[in-house]
């Protein structure tokens, strides 16, 4: 790695650049408070490839990324993190509002300005990633209530300034006014195929179709008016609370359950959501299902608490990442926050260790029983909402929503039911501690795992994108191989409490 002075050898600046780019990065290093309100909290910290970690202060002005969408700047005294990709990874760039863009760091070098040390200029392609320190500087508020992903994983806020969209469905052709709208999730069938989009009304109602427009015209927080075309959205969340200054890029329908935590790893890093809850007496199976769902069973599970959503792709790179082990394919329908799945029971275990280590909790996978007393949430019926399976409650082959029998969608695409927990019918089947049986009858009282020596069949619950409505009824189970990778199968964990 080359380490470059941004003096000549006489000492003086090669171009007034230089010289302007150094007396910024020195007066952050000197006077971090000037022209702000609020405290400092330390330095820039740079990791480099070669594991050498610096720090004083990146001196930009602002940081831009090629993303799937055009070129994005964000000012230096947003910027948060900045993670080189590795192997077909791309660059991430994080700010401190939560936002998220990925792409490719258009710098191809950063200046480097340090405390009794000489200054640096790094080669971008040196650089493993960026810590950036907080300079508490006050931005200027803008109405920017809207929340905007991309089908490349970027996440952002924005104000959406085009009002009126002209929408086809199969029947008809409709004017859809951007104001009345809460959800608007796109995805693509085929890559050569036009997008596919679902517009839910702040009335519940469902659209779905086509959109008759080229783009929509964006202003993001930093003033910058954006073009994004159709083809790059993966939706948009209208009305988005804040908190912090930080705005909530969950895709949920309501607010979280008061019980909701979610735990902090020793490395700073967020553990999945949770939410606890208490067990109560139910009678999990179905006389009318399958025989594996027979006889009907009355249990009684203890207290526990369960992730929100099923493990996303996002959460399981981290571990990987940290383990070394080899992150499972995507099948080209994207990362971030959709569900992980080509994920074994063996997988699903090692995360939850790997997670309980972090956190100095207890991890694991949820027995059948917590599963299925989750899913119901207090009913009886063969979905958690009713005994039909509706239009769009969720992605399964027959299910009327965006995502039938073609790929599986971003957690938090479906309302919650009413413990808080999203997509326990369909999406991706789950993984569960129990090794399979075909009947309740020696199943333990407690809702504790089933097992028996030698198992050659774990549990998977809640039915998947390409099973029919009938396979993701709550009272519904299936089994596999524990060491079988497939693109419909995931997971969500549990805990003791």
């Amino acid at each position: 790695m080359k380490k470059i002075s941004t003096m000549n050898e006489g000492g003086y600046f090669q171009t007034a650049a230089d010289a302007m780019v150094f007396i910024l990065g020195l007066l952050l290093l000197i006077f971090p408070l000037s022209a702000v309100a609020g405290k400092a909290s330390g330095f820039d910290i740079v990791t480099m490839t070669n594991g050498d970690i610096l720090q004083g202060t990146v001196a930009v002005e602002s940081l831009s990324i090629n993303t799937g969408f055009g070129k994005i700047s964000i000012p230096y005294h947003r910027l948060h993190t900045v993670k080189k990709g590795a192997g077909k990874l791309p660059d991430l760039l994080t700010t401190r509002q939560g936002e998220r863009f990925c792409g490719q760091i258009v710098e191809s070098d950063m200046t480097m300005l340090r405390v009794l040390h000489a200054t640096l200029t790094l080669a971008t392609g040196d650089i493993a990633a960026i810590s950036f320190a907080s300079r508490g500087i006050r931005t200027s508020r803008r109405q920017t209530p809207d929340v905007i992903k991309s089908r490349f994983g970027d996440q952002f806020v924005a104000r959406v300034l085009t009002r009126n969209l002209l929408f086809k469905t199969p029947t008809s052709l409709e004017i859809i006014d951007t104001g009345e709208i809460r959800f608007i999730d796109s995805m693509i069938p085929d890559e050569e195929d036009a997008p596919s989009t679902q517009i839910t009304l702040v009335d519940g109602a469902i659209h779905q179709g086509q959109l008759i427009v080229d783009h929509f015209e964006v202003e993001t927080s930093d003033g910058v008016t954006l073009k994004m075309p159709v083809e790059t959205l993966s939706g948009i969340r209208f009305g988005v609370s804040t908190e912090n200054g930080r705005a909530d890029f969950s895709h949920r329908w309501e607010q979280p359950p008061p019980s909701l935590f979610q735990d902090a790893m020793v490395d700073g890093l967020l553990a999945p959501e949770m939410v606890i809850i208490q067990g109560r007496e139910f009678v999990r199976g179905d006389a009318q299902g399958d025989s594996d769902e027979r006889p009907p069973t009355a249990v009684t599970p203890g207290m526990f608490a369960i992730g929100v959503f099923e493990v996303t792709f996002d959460e399981y790179d981290q571990f990987c990442a940290a383990t070394n082990c080899n992150m499972p394919d995507d099948e080209g329908w994207g990362r971030g926050n959709n569900p992980v799945f080509n994920v074994s029971w063996q997988d699903a275990k090692a995360y939850t260790e790997w997670l309980s280590n972090k956190t100095h909790k207890r991890y694991r996978l949820p027995s059948d029983a917590e599963w299925e007393y989750a899913a119901r949430a207090g009913t009886e019926t063969k979905y958690w909402w009713g005994d039909e399976a509706g239009v769009a409650r969720a992605n399964c082959e027959g299910c009327n929503s965006l995502w039938d029998g073609a790929q599986i969608a971003p957690v938090g695409k479906f309302a919650a039911n009413s413990l808080g927990l999203h997509d326990t019918a369909g999406n991706v089947f789950e993984w569960v501690a129990d090794c399979y049986h075909d009947s309740f009858a020696n199943a333990p009282a407690n809702g504790a795992p089933l097992e028996k020596p030698g198992c050659g069949k774990r549990v998977i619950r809640g039915g998947a994108w390409s099973f029919t409505p009938k396979e993701i009824r709550s009272a519904n189970r299936w089994r596999d191989f524990p060491s079988r990778r497939s693109d419909d199968t995931g997971f969500r964990v549990a805990m003791d409490m």
